[in-house]
């Protein structure tokens, strides 16, 4: 029984389809491969298609657990588990997440039995394709369950699975073994690549983009510069323009020329109801579909509008209460939002305190706009100025629209795993790891200059005022890569604290989290305890 469990639980390989058409995330795969027509080709879409189930969890265990969120109040969903870091061993989001990434693998292991390299141009690309989906399950996995490479390679990540056997139970690997074979699918994929089909497909430049990232993740700078300069070098991707930056999330992923592989999904179809129970729904409220109740953190927020024309702010909707009263919010010492009413003359603002009027404290950022503070408690603290804002649970409603809004679909949107603008910020990043600063200031700078930041915002080594270059890359990474997956990562694998210490209610309880060593036991997932019982106990769990 438990066997039989463990087949459908972990790596039950998709369902049938009644339509074998050639477009991905439209088809399911026919169970019976060897003996329906199309099958091969329907798998492979099949794969594709189980993508979607994925991805949705896949967003929850790697950005809820970040510093650009804020979820405005207590829920029954395990969602909140990930978010406030009081891991729980029987995690429903934590365990649907492992079981649709065995899913994907199980259907790419089944494919890549099936078919033979050098047969044809057309099996070679569909195996490099494959081997592509798998190498990304992996990476993933190994990063949600294991500790940081550059920490402890030696630790155990998940096991690695590559037969098509649904019966087989295998003990975990280490973070090591699971990051080489990681490396090894992706470049056997890179060499077997025959065509670009499109970013919605796998292909070689995702290839490289993945194995940029795995060698910057593993602390093998040279190969992550190397990897980083062919995806760049290639010329088959450009930057946005600042004024096209809306379509990460409101364009099809075939329109964003930034865009190196995303999840499509497709409008009026994947989301019929306007996209409840989406990624989307938890950050915002419009069209009358979604939740609304996780916003955009006060750290994200402080740093993305230090200057006005930054385009990423874009990305945030402010939910206006009363465009009639103006508010300087602020943050307590028991990080609660509080303001006062201000009054605007020019680039000042004035407020009342004990029938005294009194003057923001105003700071230039030196390219023409100002930063303000004010003195509450004995403290200088700094205040964001903004039309009365509506909130919940006394948490300010900064929605975050990026990952909503695809073709007018309220939050319909296709996920992202690469795109140039991470390219560009590997290759700052090794930079800055080797010691080379001008040239990852260089890369920064492109970042900056795209998203609107005036030069004199710009990045130069006499400017840094005590900031490492490896400072500014991460800085800039949290800017740009807010709420794609990247942001738990990039804080535990060099070795930050994760500091949580502003307004949401993972400050609420008896014993808040609001620092995480990357060491901690804390910064990773445990694994599912229904996977550690349907394994006879094979499975060893994360202290």
């Amino acid at each position: 029984m438990k066997k039989i469990l463990l087949s459908i639980g972990i790596v039950g390989v998709l369902m049938s389809s009644c339509s074998l058409d050639k477009e991905p995330y439209d088809s399911l795969t026919n169970e019976s491969v060897d003996k329906t027509e199309g099958a091969i080709e329907a798998l492979h879409l099949g794969n594709y298609h189980t993508l979607k189930g994925w991805v949705e969890n896949w967003h929850r265990v790697t950005e809820y657990p970040g510093d650009n969120v804020s979820l405005s109040g207590t829920t029954s969903d395990n969602l909140f588990y990930n978010y406030n870091y009081k891991r729980v061993v029987n995690n429903s989001r934590v365990n649907s997440y492992w079981e649709n990434s065995y899913r994907v693998i199980a259907g790419t292991n089944l494919l890549l039995q099936k078919l033979k390299e050098g047969e044809s141009d057309a099996s070679d690309q569909m195996i490099a394709e494959n081997l592509y989906l798998r190498s990304m399950m992996y990476f993933y996995l190994a990063n949600v369950f294991g500790k940081p490479y550059t920490q402890d390679p030696a630790s155990l990540a998940v096991p690695i699975k590559l037969s098509d056997d649904p019966f087989e139970i295998l003990p975990r690997n280490t973070v090591k073994e699971v990051y080489d074979q990681v490396e090894a699918d992706l470049l056997k994929a890179e060499s077997l690549f025959k065509e670009y089909k499109s970013n919605v497909y796998g292909n070689v430049y995702a290839a490289q983009a993945l194995l940029a990232r795995l060698y910057l993740y593993k602390g093998d700078n040279q190969k992550a510069l190397q990897y980083a300069n062919k995806v760049i070098e290639s010329g088959k991707f450009s930057l946005l323009a600042g004024s096209e930056y809306n379509k990460l999330s409101v364009a099809i992923p075939e329109d964003n020329k930034e865009s190196i592989f995303a999840i499509k999904f497709v409008k009026d179809i994947d989301y019929k109801d306007d996209g409840w129970y989406t990624i989307g729904s938890m950050y915002a409220n419009f069209q009358g579909s979604g939740w609304g109740e996780m916003y955009a953190s006060r750290p994200y927020l402080e740093e993305v509008r230090k200057y006005p024309s930054d385009v990423r702010y874009k990305m945030i909707l402010p939910v206006v209460e009363n465009a009639n009263e103006l508010h300087a919010y602020y943050v307590t010492d028991d990080y609660k939002y509080a303001s006062v009413i201000v009054t605007q003359s020019g680039s000042d603002y004035t407020y009342t305190e004990g029938g005294t009027s009194k003057t923001l404290i105003k700071e230039s950022n030196g390219a023409g706009s100002f930063q303000y503070y004010i003195n509450i408690a004995g403290k200088k603290r700094s205040v964001l100025i903004d039309r009365k804002l509506a909130n919940r649970n006394g948490y300010l409603k900064y929605y975050v629209i990026k990952c909503s809004g695809q073709e007018g679909q309220a939050h319909l949107w296709s996920p992202v795993i690469s795109r140039l603008a991470e390219i560009y910020l590997i290759r700052a990043e090794a930079h800055a790891k080797t010691g080379n600063v001008t040239e990852a200031l260089k890369d920064v700078n492109v970042i900056r200059q795209r998203a609107g930041i005036p030069s004199a915002g710009l990045w130069t080594a006499a400017n840094l005022g005590g900031k490492s270059a490896l400072d500014v890359v991460l800085q800039e990474r949290q800017l740009e890569l807010a709420w794609e997956g990247h942001r738990k990562f990039d804080v535990f694998r060099n070795a930050k604290v994760m500091d949580r210490k502003y307004p949401g209610t993972h400050t609420a309880g008896s014993s808040p989290i609001l620092s995480i060593d990357p060491k901690s036991n804390q910064a990773i997932e445990f694994i599912p305890e229904q996977q550690i019982v349907l394994s006879n106990g094979i499975l060893k769990q994360n202290p």
